[in-house]
C-alpha cells in the first residue's frame, strides 16, 4: 500500500500504536535520488504521496497518550440523536 498508494485499514487497535508504525505515523521519507523513501523496520520502500493510512478503534472514548495524538489526526464520528438534529 505505500508503496502503490492505496489506502490502509488497520481496525480495532487499542490505546497505544504499535512501534514499529512510528515512521509511518511520522511520515519519517527521505528522497533517495528522485525517488522518496521511508524505512519500515530493516526495509527501506518507495513510499507514494497517494498513500493514506486509516486507525479504527471501536472504544466509544479512547484516551491516547500525548505522545500518539501528536503523530495522528483524531476524528470522533460518535452520532448521537442531539447531533443528528443540530
Amino acid at each position: 500500500a505505500i508503496r502503490f498508494g492505496t489506502p490502509f485499514l488497520v481496525e480495532n487497535i487499542q490505546e497505544e500504536t504499535d512501534p514499529a508504525i512510528e515512521a509511518v505515523l511520522l511520515k519519517q521519507t527521505f528522497k533517495k535520488g528522485n525517488t522518496v523513501m521511508l524505512k519500515l523496520g530493516e526495509n527501506i520502500i518507495e513510499y507514494s504521496a497517494e498513500f493514506r493510512f486509516y486507525l479504527t478503534t471501536k472504544f466509544r472514548n479512547p484516551h491516547y497518550l500525548p505522545e500518539v495524538a501528536v503523530k495522528v489526526t483524531l476524528l470522533n464520528f460518535m452520532i448521537t440523536l442531539v447531533g443528528l438534529q443540530d
